[in-house]
């Protein structure tokens, strides 16, 4: 269900999948609506075709359920943490995954709320699993990180 801030009024609702969603997120620019769900799938939506809410196209082959997601500043590409604790690119709308190194370290990424990543190195203690990190959030100056975990804890 997407609502309108200014009235909370219904302004569109949709469902593709029949289990939980995880994540979901506007692009920076505002034409698409990502869905990741423990389907192991993100479906996008393009908001400009309006409130029918037609899914244009998902990511396949993920390996696990999806976590958490963000969208590239220019909203070309969308990365996503997984269940199977992988970070993956794709490309927006198109769905296709980004193999290539090189071209993930050169995307400027709009929000950063994974718990992978060279800009999360270090958000667990000596002792801890990874699955006790649960979320993230890099501030948008990037100099500071929060997280939160299993126990209670927030971090900064």
């Amino acid at each position: 269900i997407i609502l309108l801030v200014t009235s909370l009024k219904i302004w569109g609702k949709k469902r593709d999948r029949r289990s939980a969603i995880q994540d979901i997120r506007f692009s920076p620019d505002s034409r698409y609506l990502a869905v990741g769900s423990i389907e192991n799938a993100v479906d996008f939506y393009d908001l400009t075709l309006g409130p029918a809410l037609n899914r244009i196209n998902c990511c396949r082959e993920i390996p696990s359920f999806v976590m958490q997601m963000d969208f590239s500043a220019d909203s070309s590409f969308i990365q996503l943490s997984t269940g199977a604790y992988k970070r993956l690119v794709y490309e927006v709308p198109s769905g296709k995954q980004v193999a290539e190194q090189a071209v993930i370290d050169r995307i400027t990424w709009a929000t950063w709320t994974s718990v992978l990543g060279d800009e999360v190195v270090g958000i667990w203690s000596r002792n801890t699993d990874k699955a006790d990190v649960t979320c993230a959030c890099v501030s948008h100056s990037g100099l500071n990180i929060v997280t939160g975990d299993d126990f209670g804890m927030v971090k900064l």
